[in-house]
C-alpha cells in the first residue's frame, strides 16, 4: 500500500462509491466501523464489509471530508480525519489500517465527537 492509493480509497469514501471502495479490500476483510453497538459494529468479508460501508455512508451524509497525516509502515497505516457536518458540527477521528497484498484487510475507525 502506497500514500497515493490510499489517497484514491478516500477519494472513492467521498464520493460514496461503494463498489470502488471495495475494490480496495482484500477478500477476507474486516472493518470496524466507528459507530455501532460494540462499540462500533464490526463487519467480516467483502459481503458484510459493503453493507457495514453503505450504512456509514448513510449515517455520515451531509458531511464534507479530509484526511490527514497519513502514515504507512509495511503493513500498517494510519490517517486522520476531519468530518464537517452541514449544519456546522464537526467530527475528528482515525483510522487504523492492516494491509496485505497491496489491499486493506483491516480498516478499524475511531472517531471523537464533541458537544
Amino acid at each position: 500500500m502506497n500514500k497515493e492509493k490510499l489517497l484514491a480509497f478516500s477519494t472513492a469514501w467521498k464520493n460514496g462509491n461503494v463498489e470502488e471502495i471495495m475494490s480496495f479490500f482484500s477478500e477476507d476483510c474486516i472493518y470496524k466501523a466507528s459507530v455501532g453497538s460494540e462499540p462500533g459494529t464490526t463487519f467480516i468479508g467483502v459481503k458484510e464489509v459493503a453493507i457495514g460501508i453503505e450504512k456509514m455512508i448513510a449515517f455520515d451524509n451531509a458531511v464534507s471530508s479530509e484526511v490527514s497525516n497519513i502514515k504507512i509502515d509495511g503493513d500498517f497505516g494510519f490517517w486522520e480525519w476531519t468530518y464537517t457536518y452541514s449544519n456546522g458540527d464537526i467530527v475528528k477521528g482515525c483510522d487504523v489500517f492492516e494491509f496485505g497484498e497491496d489491499l486493506i484487510k483491516t480498516k478499524n475507525a475511531f472517531r471523537k465527537v464533541t458537544n
